[in-house]
């Protein structure tokens, strides 16, 4: 699903005034590049996919490594590989059933992908094992992006060795988010029938 201009001013908008109180609906989402360093100095990079569908189990894998990261710089920087625990694009609060599994993060909002996981860190110096939040966007691809930016990444470690690390930018690869396959589907038997 790749937004239009409009739509996708229309979700910024949405994303700055109001990041409660949306649900997670069922997608995909894929990609990686390169974004400016915690420390401003060098770039963090990142590749991620996952995948929320049918009432599948939610399944996906994020790798990240910010190698001058302030307060990580002198021990080698921040990296990992995680598995994706939850996940799902934020939608607006319509119908929302109380599954807490269901609840956007207060750190996505409407037109976001949020990207649960669980990682293991792959820095020697700063072993051991923790949870954080990503938060993605697809902008479009081409002369058809905004802004000329093909998507956007918002990462927070909660817990771990990297408990603290936020980063949020401009990705320079690209996000692409997806329906799943039946959607797809269910559009077309409504077209159809």
């Amino acid at each position: 699903m790749r937004l239009p201009a409009l739509k996708t001013t229309t979700t910024l908008l949405a994303i700055t005034l109001a990041t409660a109180g949306c649900v997670k609906m069922d997608g995909k989402v894929n990609g990686g590049g390169t974004m400016n360093s915690m420390g401003g100095a060098g770039k963090a990079v990142m590749t991620f996919n996952a995948e929320r569908c049918d009432a599948q189990p939610v399944k996906g894998q994020v790798n990240f490594q910010d190698k001058t990261a302030i307060d990580w710089e002198n021990d080698g920087g921040v990296s990992f590989r995680a598995n994706v625990v939850e996940a799902g694009l934020c939608g607006e609060d319509i119908e929302f059933s109380g599954d807490a599994a269901l609840a956007c993060d207060q750190r996505c909002g409407p037109g976001e992908f949020e990207v649960t996981f669980e990682y293991d860190s792959t820095n020697p110096q700063l072993p051991g094992e923790g949870t954080g939040v990503a938060c993605l966007v697809d902008w479009g691809e081409g002369v058809n992006a905004s802004y000329r930016i093909n998507g956007m990444a918002s990462i927070s470690v909660d817990t771990g060795p990297f408990s603290s690390y936020a980063n949020r930018g401009a990705l320079s690869g690209n996000v692409q988010t997806q329906e799943c396959p039946s959607t797809k589907n269910d559009k077309n038997d409504e077209e159809n029938g």
